[in-house]
Parts: C-alpha cells; sequence; structure tokens
C-alpha cells in the first residue's frame, strides 16, 4: 500500500487513505478532486509520456537529455541507494521510468514499495499498456483505460487495490497475446447487461453488469473475468444471497468510500450468462436488443498478495473455500422454481450442483511472481532486460 495516513477499519473493511503521496505528485490532489475520473486518467497519461524519445538513441549519454530528463537525473541519485547510478547508463530503463514521471520517480519508488502488486510490474503495465493502447495494439477504449489509470491512483484503498490488481491480469493476458499465442482481450470494464426473467417477462430493467476483463475463447465467444483484491478474512455478509443492489458508504459525500459488495449479484449474472447454465429457449429474452453477449467461461480471481501484515491480511484457502460455498447457495426470498425455469437450463438443485463442480472457476491468483512469470520471461521482447537487472538489485533481488 502506498504511504500516508491509514484510517484502520475494526469492521474487517479496507483501510483509507487520507493522503495519497503517488496521487498527490502526478496531480494535486486539490486540483484533481475537481475533475472527472475520466479526466484524472487523462492527466495522468498525459504525465507518463517520455520525456526525451531520444535517451535511447544516443546510448544515455547526459549530454543529449532535455531540461527534464536532467532533473530526472538529479532526482534519482540517491546516496542512499547507490545502484540507481546503474540506471544512468541504460537507455532502455530511462525511456520506461522517465516515462513515468521525471522529476518524482523516487517519490513512486519510495511510497510504492508495499503496494499488494510488485512496483516494477505496476510501471511497467502502465507504460507498456498505454503505449499497446495508444497504438492499437491493446482493444482497450480510451474512456475505460482512463479510468483503469485513474483509479490505480485513487486515494480510496480498496479503489487503487482493485485498479492495480486488474491491471495486472491485463498485462498477463495481453503479454500472453502478443508473444505467447494467447487468447486477445476483447475489453475492459466490458458491459454485459441482460434481463431477468419473471414468469416468462423481463424485469424492468437489465441488470447493467460491467465485466472487469473480457477475454476471447478463441472460437468466437467470451471469457468474462472479474478481479477483486480484498483483505481476509472473508466475511459471510459479502456474499450474502440476494438479487438486490447493495449500497455503499458514501457518508453523506456522494463519494463512494467503500466498495458495494454485490458480489453474489455479480457471481450470479455471471454463471447464469454462461452457456452451460443459461436458458436458451429465451436467450432472445434474456438478452437486450442488439446484445448477443454470453460467456463460455466465467473467472472470479481473488487477489492473493505478499505485504506486510500491519494493516492487512492475504485472503487464504479457507476464504476462498467460504466464496465457493456461498456462491453456489440458491436465492433468498425468491421463487427459485419459477427463476430458474425461465433463466436457466436446469433445476435449482441441478444448477446448484453444476455451479459445486465448477467451483474452481472461484480461485485465488497470486501476482508475487509476476516479476519473474513476466518481466524476466518477456523482457527481450519488451526491451527490458537492463530494468529488470537493476531493479533485482534495488529491491535485493526481488
Amino acid at each position: 500500500m502506498c504511504s500516508g495516513i491509514l484510517i484502520l477499519a475494526s469492521n474487517g473493511a479496507e483501510p483509507q487513505i487520507k493522503s495519497n503521496r503517488v496521487l498527490d505528485w502526478l496531480i494535486p490532489k486539490a486540483y484533481a478532486e475537481k475533475k472527472s475520473r475520466a479526466q484524472v486518467g487523462q492527466d495522468v497519461i498525459k504525465v507518463m509520456k517520455p520525456i526525451a524519445k531520444s535517451v535511447a538513441k544516443n546510448g544515455g549519454d547526459p549530454k543529449h537529455f532535455t531540461k527534464g530528463l536532467k532533473n530526472f537525473l538529479k532526482e534519482i541519485a540517491d546516496p542512499d541507494n547507490a545502484n540507481w547510478a546503474k540506471a544512468l547508463t541504460s537507455g532502455a530503463t530511462l525511456r520506461y521510468i522517465t516515462a513515468l514521471a521525471g522529476t518524482k520517480l523516487r517519490a513512486f519508488m519510495r511510497s510504492s514499495k508495499n503496494w499488494r502488486v510488485n512496483r516494477w510490474v505496476v510501471l511497467m503495465a502502465l507504460v507498456f499498456l498505454n503505449e499497446e493502447q495508444k497504438n492499437g495494439k491493446l482493444n482497450i477504449p480510451q474512456n475505460r483505460w482512463n479510468n483503469l489509470v485513474a483509479d490505480a491512483f485513487s486515494g480510496f484503498a480498496w479503489k487503487q487495490h482493485g485498479a492495480m490488481f486488474q491491471l495486472t491480469q491485463v498485462l498477463y493476458y495481453h503479454l500472453q497475446h502478443r508473444f505467447a499465442e494467447g487468447p486477445a482481450i476483447i475489453t475492459i470494464e466490458g458491459f454485459r447487461p441482460a434481463y431477468m426473467l419473471i414468469n416468462g417477462q423481463r424485469s424492468k430493467k437489465p441488470y447493467g453488469r460491467l465485466i472487469d476483463v473480457v477475454v476471447s475463447d478463441g472460437d468466437g465467444g467470451e471469457v468474462w473475468i472479474e478481479t477483486k483484491s480484498v483483505a481476509g478474512k472473508f466475511k459471510k455478509a459479502w456474499f450474502t444471497q440476494s438479487l438486490k443492489a447493495k449500497k455503499s458508504d458514501s457518508s453523506g459525500s456522494g463519494v463512494q468510500l467503500t466498495e458495494p459488495r454485490d458480489y453474489y449479484r455479480q457471481f450470479f449474472h455471471d454463471m447464469r450468462m454462461n452457456d452451460e447454465f443459461i436458458n436458451v429457449l429465451n436467450i432472445s429474452k434474456i438478452l437486450p436488443p442488439g446484445s448477443a453477449s454470453t460467456n463460455s467461461e466465467y473467472l472470479w480471481y481473488f487477489h492473493d498478495f505478499n505485504i506486510s501484515a500491519e494493516t492487512t491480511n492475504r485472503p487464504t484457502g479457507a476464504d476462498i473455500a467460504m466464496a465457493q460455498h456461498q456462491f453456489c447457495k440458491l436465492p433468498k426470498k425468491e421463487n427459485n422454481t419459477q427463476l430458474y425455469k425461465d433463466n436457466f437450463a436446469g433445476t435449482p438443485n441441478v444448477m446448484k450442483a453444476q455451479c459445486i463442480a465448477k467451483k474452481n472457476n472461484i480461485q485465488l491468483r497470486n501476482t508475487s511472481s509476476y516479476f519473474k512469470d513476466l518481466l524476466e520471461v518477456f523482457a527481450g521482447d519488451l526491451g527490458i532486460s537492463d530494468i529488470v537487472d537493476i531493479a533485482k538489485q534495488i529491491d535485493g533481488g526481488i
């Protein structure tokens, strides 16, 4: 977690960041608060643009650096960490890390040391994916990319942790696609609405579900991936079997302070829109006009992270087992016989058994090895071998 003053909750909720130094140095906090989420994302992306494109061409020779890059060199010359000096002779290193924010890199590196995701993975994800999106090689709409970047620097811990975990999954799937023949990302925050049929009739409004990452299944279909970065110990109340929307805590400010844990409602939607669960005879009623989005597979990833246990605990296998059990229960306060007849391919008990059989679709996703599995493995493809070496020396071998 980035440095700042933490307000620790006693009810198992995520601690809130009162002062986010990462956001502060990227965009002044008072300035950012007057802007929309998308606008903040745009401003962060502008800051991420390389300060000097000629760095690699000139072999890292300081006499060719622009004024901004000279300031960066002065800032990075940290007497407390002699390994930083190695960055000064690396064109590729400078090309990447100056893209984040020239003169304030040191603040970023120090404040990010205890994030739930390795800071070098976040750094590479931000710069590489931004370049890929800009060049049309990553199929993510600009506004959704802006929003994800903005959330990664949010002042609210629950939103920041979630965005960074989502960012790592985008990096994972995109690297696999670009360099290892993996499936392509279709979109992020994919809008996948559906009506609930009640006695054969549509509900008044479709549930406007947003899927964190939508990936091609390689056969014309979609794989839906939900990413959650939440601390343990999980609570049953987070998985209440209700199909009604939950409200988040805004304390009257209009600002969403906590995550609305509609976990069961979200999961139920993803499951019932799966090709093996949906009532194909009623699919034209379930899907809104012009929409044909079901999924061939649904995956729910809960973030397994390695950080200090001072403020938070990582989820455990017991937490996931509890989530699997709660998710596969039938909805409460519903006429399930009719509900399943209209919307599902089988009876409540048959569909429950099928959900249990697919319980491993709900799993822990550990990102602690991503430095090795992504940055080291694809270092040659990304041209960042020197960055990997420097990072390992700075952070003690990672």
